[in-house]
């Protein structure tokens, strides 16, 4: 076959001119050769697969470490495909890619869902812009604040721009026949499946039809229509999965959503008048001075602990915490719009753009400071929740936010959007991998036995799944200790003089009666519990 004059040697086709920068073959990029080369074949195959795995640990909540495995896989098969390619790993890629397998443990470090679904999607996510910048792609290079644009374009766009690739990749570049031959089996597969399952639905009624199929099939039925329908439906998947490394490889879509037309839409938007902005801050301000001037000594209180008579800990922690929140997420949105809309001179941010945007951000911060001094009052009065965790967590991504923004405007230099993600993804690995769901519980179980906490929650502690069970044994132990009970006793015997005891003994028991793990859904803290469990005879089943 001829080779395309266009390609180097190693089947990356390169954009532009590594001397002068300008683009290489403007009529031709975007184009790929319509041929597929074994490797193309191999990895297309490796994507089916894919597909069909991610319905097999589909949902990720329930099987974590199957999503681990996953997502595991998929960096090590797209790195080799690349790899062979002779595809320039660049730092971003490589660092994205780093922060995504520093934060896939997470799946089976902690047994929080939420925890599992974020994850699992931004592993995914990360690694379409992999594979995506890995071969050139980036709109800019290094940290750069089109960062959010290279990641919609290698999620949303380029996909789908080679969607139908992976069925021609399939069979190798001789396989074109082959390939219609496939999509016509399949279109004809899922046209039967519904048809075929009501006339089989129908038919069930004759008992030497149904005995006839089974002893022709005797199988489980439910695996296999499990297993057919994870391959059916992990089609499209893998089609998306190729799609992105196909047109990431050939370098589709290269004259769209570029660099220079992100720039030319953000310059068109940045039409409003400095004098505008103006005067659409100064009302808002007002307000917050007024607020500030008539609530000082009802807000100071969150920060002297000296609260005013008439209003309880709990009714002043829970009073105006939303609100204050709500309005920093408003003031975030004020300065973005500020940074988006009002217009510059000579390219350069506006000087009251710049002042508005450190009042703005210095009203905030004593904002989000007075509702996290009412978070810990709540949480001094009542113990944590994975809910004032996550409040506590948000708050503190605010704050760090807002100091970036003050600093942005004393340091012009400063890549205020890519540093940001850095932040955010820092945060967010140090909640995931912290195993915050037991220290939850073991701070509220400290604090209960030290005195310093007048109950136990044990519904809130059923909200923590296996992560709790360690800290609820030992606080089990403890209480048979004060009362002469025995814990493996309970069903024989129930100790009704002590409320919490008898919700601990019933917690005990539905922890017990969990399936116990397998690989899929392998969790660290169901191995956790399971080894706390066998703390208790009874429970341990002698």
């Amino acid at each position: 076959m001829t080779q395309n004059p266009f390609s180097d040697q190693s089947g990356v086709y390169p954009r532009y001119d590594p001397q002068t920068g300008k683009p290489l073959y403007p009529g031709w990029a975007g184009r790929e050769p319509e041929a597929f080369s074994p490797g193309d074949t191999v990895f297309g195959w490796l994507m089916l697969l894919a597909g069909y795995a991610y319905w097999r640990v589909f949902p990720v909540t329930s099987h974590p470490f199957g999503g681990f495995l996953l997502i595991l896989a998929l960096f090590i098969a797209a790195a080799a495909a690349l790899r062979r390619r002779g595809a320039g790993f660049g730092l971003m890629p490589c660092l994205m890619a780093g922060t995504a397998l520093l934060l896939s443990p997470a799946l089976f470090l902690s047994a929080n869902a939420l925890f599992h679904f974020l994850v699992y999607s931004y592993g995914i996510a990360v690694w379409c812009y992999f594979v995506y910048a890995s071969c050139g792609n980036a709109l800019e290079g290094g940290f750069s604040s089109l960062l959010p644009m290279d990641f919609i374009k290698a999620i949303l766009v380029q996909p789908f721009a080679s969607f139908e690739k992976l069925v021609s990749a399939l069979f190798g570049s001789r396989g074109r026949k082959q390939s219609r031959l496939v999509w016509k089996l399949l279109i004809g597969l899922l046209i039967a499946v519904v048809p075929a399952a009501l006339i089989l639905a129908l038919l069930s009624y004759d008992r030497e039809f149904v005995a006839l199929f089974r002893r022709i099939f005797s199988f489980d039925w439910q695996s296999l229509f499990s297993h057919l329908g994870s391959l059916i439906f992990g089609i499209p998947v893998g089609m998306y999965f190729y799609g992105a490394y196909f047109s990431a490889t050939r370098h589709k879509l290269a004259d769209t959503f570029t660099a220079q037309s992100c720039r030319e839409t953000s310059s068109a938007l940045k039409k409003l008048p400095a004098l505008s902005a103006v005067a659409a801050a100064v009302p808002v301000l007002v307000i917050y001075v007024v607020f500030f001037a008539s609530q000082w000594q009802y807000y100071i209180s969150a920060f002297s602990g000296v609260l005013p008579s008439s209003i309880s800990v709990s009714a002043y922690a829970r009073s105006g915490f939303f609100q204050l929140c709500a309005v920093s997420v408003i003031n975030f949105l004020l300065i973005i719009a500020m940074q988006l809309f009002v217009s510059r001179r000579a390219g350069k941010t506006a000087p009251v753009t710049r002042v508005l945007s450190v009042v703005f951000s210095v009203v905030t911060l004593v904002l989000i400071a007075t509702a996290m001094a009412k978070l810990y009052l709540y949480i001094e009065r009542f113990g944590l929740t994975p809910k004032r965790v996550y409040a506590g967590w948000f708050m503190l991504i605010l704050a760090v936010l807002f100091l970036l923004i003050i600093l942005k405007q004393m340091i012009r230099r400063l890549r205020l959007i890519p540093v940001s993600v850095v932040v955010c993804v820092v945060l967010f690995a140090a909640l995931s991998l912290s195993g915050s769901d037991r220290l939850i519980a073991t701070y509220n179980i400290d604090r209960y036995l030290d005195g310093t906490l007048e109950s136990v929650d044990v519904e809130a502690m059923e909200d923590l799944g296996d992560a709790a069970v360690p800290a609820m044994v030992r606080l089990a132990q403890t209480l048979d200790r004060r009362n002469g009970t025995d814990i493996n006793a309970f069903l024989a015997d129930p100790y009704d003089d002590d409320t919490l005891y008898t919700e601990v003994g019933w917690y005990l028991l539905g922890a017990a009666e969990r399936e116990p793990h397998t690989l899929f859904n392998f969790t660290v803290p169901r191995l956790r519990a399971e080894n706390a469990l066998e703390q208790l005879s009874y429970f341990n089943g002698q």
